[in-house]
């Protein structure tokens, strides 16, 4: 693999905010739990381009009244990887 292909394929989050208010919270740390195989699926190669930034808001998602935690993750990762595919070139 050459070192630029490398670098394309590695993603660093540093601090990542969810706000996760009203949400049970069994649920919310379910879907904290579900969030990394969820943001992975989400940010595959096969995807456009990642941009790098040093601050994404990735606004809010609309969800069910009582989401289940894979639920929840898989809708904050693809609200995540939207963002970051948009700022792209």
């Amino acid at each position: 693999m050459k070192p630029d292909t490398a670098a394309r394929r590695r993603l660093r989050i540093d601090r990542l905010e969810l706000d996760l208010r009203g949400i049970n919270p069994a649920t919310a740390e379910a879907a904290a739990r579900a969030l990394g195989p969820a943001l992975a699926q989400s940010l595959t190669p096969q995807h456009a381009h990642i941009a790098s930034a040093d601050r994404i808001d990735a606004g809010r998602i609309a969800s069910s009244a009582s989401p289940g935690g894979n639920e929840l993750a898989a809708g904050i990762a693809q609200r995540v990887a939207d963002t970051v595919r948009r700022r792209g070139p």
